[in-house]
């Protein structure tokens, strides 16, 4: 008799994971409806802590639990899955990344072969860090908790479960709160990848299933019991994945869907149950057996097809997502299933044998991937053309995001850098502007990433001009709240209180002029204009649609190549940039501020460049920011106007 066959096995379990990795898949195909299916992640994450204290607890209960045991067949469990769909990602990342993707992809292979890739992208995370959804193997992060809570939690159980029956469930109970409360504090601090990445702000999810497992003994039986708490449980689930509206996640924003799984494992396994039943029909038990492959494959099948941008690719999405299932089938069938079951694979010296060969040739190919015979490789194979631009978009990121290391480092005198990004509310960030040792008469420059950009331009074109940056990610001069953040707190109060400092002479608004967000720019520039400040305004530069890379793969896949297209016009941006430039500069006339028409100058005729001439470099490397040949364009735009320079050298 298998596992499966056995009287115990919970089958309406494998129809909520069929649910599950369905709602991540349709999330990830960006269907509407699912909003939140990353959920289902949270999902897994509980029913592995539920099976795995359960596993280790009984065998605990027996005198036959050994760690060493334990980890091996957790890594038969993980391991061979993930085999194939490594060389599935190795091939698309060979074909569609450039040289600066790949060498990334490389750190990505060897950290999701060996289950730490959580700690991997929570060291790329930031502002500037490449899509999330071009990464291949972004969705190994969730496996990477699994495995680190494989290893904590027999330790915990095997320090605890000989201080009494209920050490273990006070032990877990207590490491749970303590994981919730540090998963909302770094929430709260800004730090949302923290808790988001963590094993230790996530491992509550793992716990909760875990307690369920503890407290068996003293769950409710009976119908009524197992058709309400199934019926909450499922209910909650469904109102997280399809009912979320946004918010802070994980965190408390994760308490429905780890909720509602609870309740689930919670409820008894009663023959009359008919919601258990809808659970063990036979398409939801198929899914659910193969949910594990099919998770696996679908992120980088979605990648491969969609290489550079999903947000507008639902057709080829949904036709991945019908291949990740039949492609999980095949990985279940061929590979799951014969090394699960076969004797071959049963022993802890064959596990090991095994096992630490595939981890030998995973960290043999990661360490090889970055070397000149590889690099020579892909040069042989097809669409070289397109890795070539999407090399030089790499090295155009890496060339801006020296000049902004080197801007955040305040490199010389006269140039005073404070953001948002690092300080924490207004009091701090007065602190900062008016620190004694900052330039005195500077110009105060407001702004965004894009306010950053024209900051830059001014001080390598006008080296000794004094400046400030007053600088919070992502928003328009203005308090507003945008997401979760709130913009510029406080601001007219912060202007004030400049003012009467004396700092605040001569200043700079410039941004991205978000849409909708850019109005909020006419009560800053009021509030300017009757402090008495002088104000020079730069207008937005375009934001497209789609990043330069994925431009560059769909042409390279229809045969052409991205400098073949003389520029981008309206059609391709991500709003109405024309529009925006225009009430700009309505706001910046009615207060008597002068106006700098970036959109002109950078898309004259209403046609964007995307290379600075023919065969020049290209001025673009994402959808919005400018590469240090763009930033040089703009530059010469700055300061190629006499009223500009006035401005800037007349104190």
């Amino acid at each position: 008799m298998t596992a499966l066959d056995s009287p115990t096995y919970r089958h309406e379990l494998d129809g909520l994971r069929a649910i599950a990795v369905l709602c991540v898949l349709g999330y990830h195909a960006g269907y509407n409806d699912f909003a939140g299916g990353f959920m289902g992640v949270d999902v897994f994450l509980t029913l592995s802590g539920y099976l795995i204290t359960q596993q280790i607890t009984r065998a605990l209960a027996n005198g036959r639990f050994h760690p060493g045991r334990f980890w091996l067949r957790r890594v038969r469990r993980l391991l061979p899955a993930m085999l194939p769909v490594l060389g599935f990602a190795l091939v698309s990342a060979l074909l569609l990344k450039g040289q600066g993707a790949f060498a990334a992809f490389a750190g990505h292979f060897l950290s999701a072969g060996f289950f730490y890739s959580n700690y991997q992208f929570l060291a790329e995370a930031d502002y500037f860090a490449r899509a999330s959804d071009t990464n291949l193997l972004l969705h190994t992060w969730s496996l990477s908790l699994e495995w680190q809570f494989y290893l904590v939690t027999p330790l915990v159980l095997m320090a605890t479960v000989r201080l009494g029956k209920g050490a273990p469930l006070v032990a877990l109970g207590a490491l749970a709160a303590v994981s919730l409360l540090l998963s909302e504090a770094l929430i709260g601090s800004g730090r949302e990848s923290w808790a988001f990445y963590g094993v230790l702000p996530r491992y509550w999810e793992f716990v909760l299933g875990g307690l369920v497992a503890l407290l068996v003994p003293y769950l409710p039986q009976g119908l009524l019991a197992a058709t309400g708490l199934r019926a909450g449980g499922i209910a909650l689930i469904l109102w997280g994945i399809f009912g979320y509206a946004g918010g802070s996640f994980p965190g408390v924003g994760a308490l429905l869907p780890v909720t509602g799984t609870v309740l689930v494992l919670a409820a008894p396994r009663h023959p009359k149950d008919l919601l258990r039943r809808a659970l063990d029909i036979a398409p939801l038990q198929w899914v659910g057996l193969r949910s594990y492959a099919i998770y696996l494959v679908h992120w980088p099948l979605f990648v491969t097809v969609t290489p550079a941008d999903m947000s507008q690719s639902e057709g080829p999405l949904s036709a991945a997502l019908l291949v990740s299932l039949a492609l999980g089938h095949l990985i279940y069938r061929y590979v799951e299933t014969p090394v699960r079951s076969g004797t071959r694979f049963t022993s802890s010296a064959a596990i090991l044998r095994y096992g630490g060969g595939a981890l030998a040739t995973i960290a043999v190919i990661g360490l090889t991937l970055p070397t000149a015979p590889v690099a020579a490789l892909g040069r042989a194979l097809p669409l070289a053309g397109l890795r070539a631009t999407l090399t030089e978009i790499d090295n155009s990121r890496e060339a801006y995001l020296t000049r902004m290391d080197r801007l955040a480092s305040n490199p010389r005198d006269g140039l005073h850098y404070c953001s948002y990004d690092s300080l924490s509310g207004p009091d701090q960030m007065l602190a900062c502007l008016t620190d004694p040792s900052g330039p005195e008469d500077a110009v105060l420059l407001i702004g965004d990433s894009h306010g950053r950009d024209v900051l830059l331009a001014l001080s390598y074109a006008l080296p000794d001009l004094p400046l400030v940056l007053f600088h919070q990610s992502s928003c328009v001069p203005a308090t507003y709240v945008r997401g979760r953040s709130l913009c510029f707190p406080d601001l007219t109060q912060t202007l004030t209180e400049l003012a009467e400092a004396g700092r605040l002479n001569r200043v700079i608004l410039a941004s991205r002029w978000m849409a909708g967000e850019h109005e909020g720019a006419a009560d800053t520039l009021a509030t300017l204009d009757r402090l008495g400040a002088e104000v020079l305004v730069v207008g937005p530069g375009p934001t497209f649609d789609a990043p330069m890379e994925s431009y560059a793969t769909d042409l390279a896949l229809s045969g052409q190549s991205l400098r073949d297209v003389p520029g981008l016009g309206p059609d391709r941006f991500a709003f109405d940039v024309r529009g925006v430039n225009a009430d700009m500069r309505g706001y910046a006339e009615a207060a008597g501020a002068r106006y700098v028409d970036r959109y002109a100058a950078m898309c004259p005729d209403d046609l964007c460049r995307i290379f600075d001439g023919a065969d020049g470099p290209i001025l673009y490397f994402d959808q919005q920011h400018l590469s240090p040949a763009g930033l040089d364009v703009l530059a010469a735009v700055l300061f190629g106007d006499p009223r500009i320079m006035a401005f800037a050298t007349d104190p």
